[in-house]
């Protein structure tokens, strides 16, 4: 039985905790919230899974200082959060115990590297569609593929990282090792920039952005520019941006982005981790990003505005 801490109680989360815990893994669902701790503590994760069925899965839902080393440590909050969360990896940890991130866009490796060095930590990149229908409340909305390596700089080994995968795999989940973990990390990124500022300033679903001409132009160009900083930045990402862009948004038609979801909720976005980071890695290594700049700063706006809106 292995320990597992899963830092962060949003859709990814909890859906990562509820199957390990249904799996046998001994499994803590890490909050920093010792209010929401005390209400789920009794209620547990309700679960609508692939089939529709509805499961409520009493996972342990806990604060960091209860849970105690672990072997394994899952980063899954948001990425404004996730120097914050950073702080409790050295009390998870168990010696030899190895962090991964499955978060979105750039940076959050970076942060946990700054606490506990890159030593043990591993990235991954999840393709799957989770829903938070409420606190607690999630939907696992579609199935896909989760891939995880080692970064530049982690001394994990190929064999630590088939167990994990193997570990996700006995959950229910599709997962494998993948050897150029960063390339495949400004892939989902490159794809992120165009669908998810969009969407959220729209208020639409990924499908309905192809049928936008304005709007794909947009989306179109995020993307092509998130590609010319990732390859001026040495990393391979190959393809047409549009194309990759288009499949996404078809095979996700009906999906909500997660910063649309964001802004319905009033949530902050992730903005700082998508497109702000393409803005910011543009101007060192001397790439223009006019789009990815205009969005940053557009989103950044509308989550300040909401005290200033005429009804």
């Amino acid at each position: 039985m292995m320990r597992i801490a899963v830092v962060g109680p949003g859709g990814l989360g909890c859906l990562l905790a509820s199957l390990f815990f249904e799996t046998g893994e001994k499994v803590f669902l890490v909050d920093y919230r010792p209010e929401r701790v005390a209400l789920f503590k009794a209620k547990g994760v309700h679960l609508r899974s692939l089939t529709g069925e509805h499961r409520i899965i009493p996972v342990p839902w806990v604060l960091a200082e209860e849970v105690g080393p672990c072997h394994l440590t899952i980063m899954t909050v948001k990425a404004h959060q996730t120097a914050a969360a950073a702080r409790a990896l050295p009390r998870l940890m168990a010696a030899g115990g190895l962090a991964l991130t499955l978060q979105n866009g750039l940076g959050n490796l970076e942060e946990m590297a700054r606490v506990v060095g890159l030593k043990r930590l591993l990235a991954g990149v999840a393709f799957l569609g989770v829903t938070r229908r409420d606190e607690g409340r999630i939907i696992h909305a579609g199935s896909g593929p989760i891939y995880i390596g080692a970064p530049p700089g982690s001394q994990v080994s190929p064999a630590e990282i088939a167990g994990l995968a193997d570990l996700f795999c006995r959950a229910g989940l599709e997962c494998q090792a993948h050897p150029d973990i960063q390339t495949l990390l400004w892939e989902k990124l490159l794809v992120n920039a165009g669908i998810n500022p969009l969407t959220a300033l729209l208020r639409v679903p990924n499908g309905a952005l192809p049928e936008l001409p304005e709007a794909w132009e947009l989306a179109v160009a995020a993307a092509s520019e998130a590609q010319a900083v990732a390859r001026a930045a040495g990393i391979k990402v190959t393809g047409d941006p549009e194309t990759r862009l288009k499949q996404v948004c078809t095979a996700t038609a009906a999906n909500r982005s997660s910063m649309l979801q964001d802004v319905l909720a009033g949530r902050p976005t992730e903005i700082e981790a998508l497109n702000a980071q393409v803005v910011n890695r543009g101007k060192t290594l001397g790439v223009p990003t006019p789009v990815n700049h205009l969005l940053t700063q557009l989103i950044r706006s509308l989550s300040v505005s909401v005290r200033l809106r005429v009804s």
